[in-house]
């Protein structure tokens, strides 16, 4: 089998190119279409542990919308910024060890041609890959050796679409800038363009739209809706709170990392509440600390800030105080970056759990089954979640949450808990006793079935779209 390409390229960072894509992959599946999602490179904090490694949260949401077993293949480089210019490199799956930003431009030399075996093997094995571009297809200063956007197309010799945001404003500008910066071979795969996030009358555009497809020669595909929400988010720029009681406090320190672990609260009538400020946690009727990139710095931060003591205050009053991967070595009592990975030195934690934590050893990758020690009435005797640390923490007293292939894991001490297992809260019973557990009526939604309706609605919004739908029709 020889696969089709389609390339999905954005006018800027936050365009709605993962948007598209999934709703592309979706659409494609719906036909009955082997279809795969790819992207060459993702820069990422968001990040998950599958059977092979460690993958961008987009293209795990991407895989499950193909119905395909999550895979490092679809997403075969990852940068994980960790401060000081500097990024985390995985490979496959796997840490190749940190680059300056000054260094990467390099790197990519080296990477391009594991990018594009990964994606040839891909081409082999499924009808269709969608390849979701990065930022922008020309940024000047890194396109040399860029082999996530335009390149793939020139390549692959595939077709591209272009996607902008109106919502952001100069949608024109965006379009037109793009393609005039483009050389004259690239500009031949661009397709058509496809307009994200639109809010208004669509005959008040019309003008806009003609003016377009007239100065560049290519025609404006879809015209999409602004839709709320439409998915998980990808950046942390893009994480929103939602009103409602009782509020759930989420900190937001500067590196959060992995805030995918708080998204399936979007689908409970609670309040999400993600807060900078000591002020902001006064009505909370739980906090949770989520990951971090850098650990001992987001803990600085929050002394800085004054929310260590509040936090404390909230536990000792009984709320409900939860911290994950990075959150729970927080809430620990000294923590020790021998390294200089996780902000370096030497900190005291909020004292809230008996542990300590170095960071020295192996990073921990992997999907993991853990069972309830029954120290925690709310969550449930199984969970399904992954771990992604390498912080190695020594429990000094307490209980432990977790066991995890016979082995002791996580501590709870009163209200507070902590655990290196993302995807708590993914585990619907665990969520619902959660809310009930802090005075919530929990909604009995199962959110892998939230998720599924999201991939339908995606498809069924480029089915509105005549020409659109028309284009991918083509491809196959």
């Amino acid at each position: 089998m020889k696969g089709k390409l389609l390339v999905v390229l954005g006018t800027c960072s936050g365009a709605g190119k993962s948007f598209i894509t999934t709703a592309i992959c979706r659409f494609f599946k719906k036909r009955g279409v082997k279809v795969a999602p790819f992207k060459a490179q993702n820069m990422s904090l968001n990040a998950v542990a599958v059977e092979d490694g460690e993958m961008a949260w987009a293209q795990f949401v991407q895989a499950l919308a193909c119905e395909e077993k999550p895979t490092v293949i679809f997403n075969p480089v990852l940068l994980k910024p960790v401060g000081n210019m500097k990024s985390e490199v995985i490979v496959l799956g796997r840490s190749e060890g940190f680059v300056k930003s000054s260094e990467f431009d390099s790197i990519r030399k080296k990477l391009k041609p594991v990018a594009f075996q990964v994606l040839e093997e891909l081409l082999e094995r499924y009808e269709v890959v969608v390849a979701e571009g990065a930022g922008s297809p020309v940024e000047i200063n890194i396109k040399e050796n860029d082999f996530t956007n335009i390149a793939i197309a020139t390549h692959f010799k595939a077709p591209a679409l272009l996607v902008a945001d109106i919502d952001r404003g100069g949608v024109f500008a965006q379009i037109i800038g793009t393609m005039e910066l483009l050389d004259h071979e690239e500009k031949q795969f661009v397709k058509g363009f496809v307009i994200n996030r639109f809010r208004g009358d669509l005959k008040i555009l019309e003008p806009g739209l003609k003016f377009v497809e007239k100065k560049t020669g290519k025609p404006v595909l879809a015209v999409l809706p602004y839709i709320e929400n439409a998915l998980p988010p990808e950046d942390s720029l893009d994480i929103r709170g939602k009103t409602g009681k009782p509020v759930i406090a989420v900190i937001r320190y500067p590196r959060v990392s992995n805030f995918s672990d708080i998204v399936p609260f979007s689908v409970e009538k609670v309040g999400i509440r993600w807060c900078t400020r000591p002020e902001e946690l006064e009505d909370a009727a739980a906090v949770i600390l989520p990951g971090s990139r850098r650990v001992l710095d987001d803990l600085r931060w929050m002394k800085e800030k004054g929310l260590d003591k509040s936090i404390k205050e909230l536990a000792q009053k009984g709320v409900p105080v939860v911290g994950i991967c990075g959150g729970y070595h927080m809430l620990g009592e000294t923590l020790k970056d021998p390294v200089g990975t996780e902000g370096g030195g030497k900190e005291r934690g909020l004292e809230l759990l008996p542990i300590d934590v170095c960071y020295e050893g192996r990073k921990q990758v992997m999907p993991v089954k853990a069972k309830n020690t029954g120290a925690s009435g709310w969550i449930a005797p199984a969970v399904l979640g992954y771990k992604i640390h390498t912080g190695k923490v020594k429990r000094k007293g307490a209980s432990p949450l977790f066991y995890i292939e016979g082995q002791e894991e996580g501590c709870i001490k009163g209200s507070v808990l902590g655990t290196h297992v993302h995807n708590l809260f993914f585990n619907d019973e665990t969520r619902w006793e959660f809310v009930r557990f802090i005075g919530g009526t929990p909604s009995k939604v199962i959110y892998e079935k939230v998720l599924e309706e999201s991939f339908d609605r995606l498809a069924e919004l480029i089915e509105e779209h005549e020409k659109f739908k028309n284009f991918l029709e083509s491809l196959l």
